[in-house]
């Protein structure tokens, strides 16, 4: 559907909302992006080549091809089969067929998992639904870009000014850590217990070992980078490493009063 209307583009999706009604709860209208937020967009997440980028309501295909253009693989996903026909035109005539796919499909029938980066432009209700699955299907790591609306309470690492929308919203997707794990220190004594809380990049980790508690402080979840601090009355631990499925690893610095040493860490999820 193309859209025209007056007013500032964020209005204007809300307006065909309530003008489609109903049967518009998984559909937004086709409002094109100017070029220099399509540029925008690029810059803000950083596409280039060993990209794999999905556009979700990719629309005439501009963000897939501009992705493309940049050495990335694009992928459009779009509900109108005639933008979809319009897109696979656009690209050849941008000579990127090679690099490039649109499909006529439903999003909440799509499979997003192999992207490195999601675009969107939908309407808020459709990206707080969608919040969920991204979360879920994607990788630690992969970048998200909203154009105009934010997913509720998953705050953004990036918000930016557009041309003539609400701005451009970036996420990194993290790694989830929420649960029971075991954690062991190189050389260390007995294994101790390690309990995070989760919400989306938001961690709450607590460190038990058999006879004491430690305060936590400098807890950092950014992709499959995780930081925390765990101190005591003596000293303490400072983690750093990686989540690579149900498995942490990384290296430690041992406080114990004014002594430090380094180790190594691992820690299984119960």
């Amino acid at each position: 559907m193309i859209l025209q209307c007056g007013r500032p583009l964020a209005a204007c999706l809300v307006l065909a909302l309530l003008t489609l009604g109903a049967s518009a709860e998984f559909v937004a209208p086709f409002v094109v992006t100017p070029q220099r937020d399509v540029d925008r967009m690029m810059r803000l997440a950083d596409v280039g080549p060993g990209d794999y980028l999905i556009d979700l309501g990719s629309g005439d295909g501009r963000i897939v091809i501009a992705a493309a253009e940049r050495g990335a693989v694009g992928h459009g996903i779009e509900l109108d089969a005639n933008l979809v026909r319009e897109s696979w035109l656009r690209a050849e005539g941008a000579g990127v067929r090679d690099r490039v796919s649109f499909v006529n499909q439903d999003l909440f029938r799509s499979d997003f998992s192999r992207a490195t980066v999601v675009t969107m432009y939908l309407m808020p209700d459709v990206v707080l639904r969608l919040r969920s699955v991204l979360f879920e299907q994607l990788a630690p790591g992969t970048r998200i870009i909203s154009n105009s609306f934010p997913m509720g309470d998953w705050e953004p690492e990036q918000h930016i000014s557009a041309a003539v929308s609400g701005g451009l919203y970036l996420w990194i997707v993290p790694a989830r850590v929420d649960g029971h794990w075991t954690l062991t220190i190189e050389g260390g004594s007995d294994p101790m217990d390690l309990v995070i809380e989760q919400h989306f990049q938001q961690i709450e980790p607590q460190l038990q070992a058999r006879d004491q508690g430690f305060f936590m402080e400098d807890v950092r979840l950014h992709a499959d980078r995780i930081d925390f601090h765990a101190v005591h009355r003596h000293g303490g631990y400072r983690f750093s490493g990686r989540v690579e499925g149900d498995v942490m690893r990384g290296y430690v610095h041992v406080h114990d009063g004014d002594e430090v040493t380094v180790a190594h860490w691992e820690a299984w999820r119960s």
